[in-house]
């Protein structure tokens, strides 16, 4: 009897035991698949704040030159600013400019000593226009009488 037990049991085939738990390969194949969902999920989030970006700054600046802009707009859109907000931004440093440019200006011409008179602004002594030409006085008669009231 011992003998048909043991053939018995070689006879019968040897099954792999199955469970419930995935193997070490499928779970490494379930986190990859779900750390893809989530990078795919950023890229379309990330895709659809640029798209509604652009949207916003064509609308509200339908007529900029953005090819104009300076790189420090590039920058502001790096950091991740958005293109409406970047594109005032650099509205603003322009005009900011303008007031200091204009101020500095003002200032300047404070300390100015007054216009530098040049050659057609001087005006012409009486021998000067005595040694002109009729056509030449007649082209310059404004400057002429203007030099004539200083002729003391």
């Amino acid at each position: 009897m011992d003998e048909l037990l043991e053939s018995m049991t070689d006879e019968v085939p040897t099954e792999e035991i199955v469970t419930d738990e995935p193997a070490a390969e499928e779970i490494d194949l379930h986190a990859e698949l779900e750390d893809l969902r989530r990078r795919l999920e950023t890229a379309e989030r990330s895709a659809r704040e640029i798209s509604a970006g652009w949207r916003e700054f064509t609308e509200l600046y339908p007529d900029a030159d953005i090819s104009s802009l300076p790189d420090s707009f590039n920058a502001a859109l790096e950091r991740g600013i958005p293109p409406a907000a970047a594109y005032a931004l650099e509205l603003r440093r322009r005009e900011v400019t303008k007031i200091k440019m204009a101020e500095a200006e003002r200032k300047g011409r404070e300390f100015s000593s007054g216009r530098i008179n040049t050659a057609e602004d001087s005006l012409y002594s009486p021998d000067e226009v005595r040694s002109m030409p009729p056509a030449e006085v007649r082209k310059n008669m404004e400057k002429i009488r203007r030099s004539m009231k200083s002729w003391h």
